[in-house]
């Protein structure tokens, strides 16, 4: 019991890390994105000001930003999957939790479960008569 409870734990723990994970990825995206959209305008942009070296180093910057762009839907992706993976886990919880629960009461309930059983049995022996 002390185990199954402990996996419980453990399995708690990875759960409210999990979510703290899935929040900081997701709370951090919009300004990622909005980032990345600079950067891309910044590279497109015919302003001088902005892009003072050759054409080259344009195509250098648009690779970068395509680079972020699927790095950013890669940690969406993950996110998903550990969303996936955090549900997982509350279900195996709970049928954990579930087990543990049935055989406290199963344990709590046989003591008297087999005092009635033995006092019936008893009580049938002493009182039976032959026709």
């Amino acid at each position: 019991m002390q185990s199954q409870y402990a996996s419980v734990q453990l399995a708690d723990g990875a759960n409210v890390n999990a979510m703290a994970t899935i929040g900081s990825i997701r709370g951090g995206a919009q300004n990622i994105q909005t980032q990345i959209g600079n950067l891309e305008q910044d590279s497109f942009s015919g302003d001088s000001s902005l892009n003072s070296e050759v054409s080259v180093l344009n195509k250098i910057n648009a690779a970068g930003v395509l680079t972020l762009r699927t790095l950013q839907d890669s940690n969406k992706l993950l996110a998903s999957l550990l969303e996936q993976q955090t549900i997982l886990a509350k279900q195996q919880r709970e049928a954990t939790t579930n087990t543990i629960n049935a055989d406290i009461a199963r344990q709590a309930s046989l003591a008297g479960n087999m005092a009635q059983v033995s006092g019936s049995l008893t009580n049938s022996l002493q009182t039976f008569r032959m026709p």
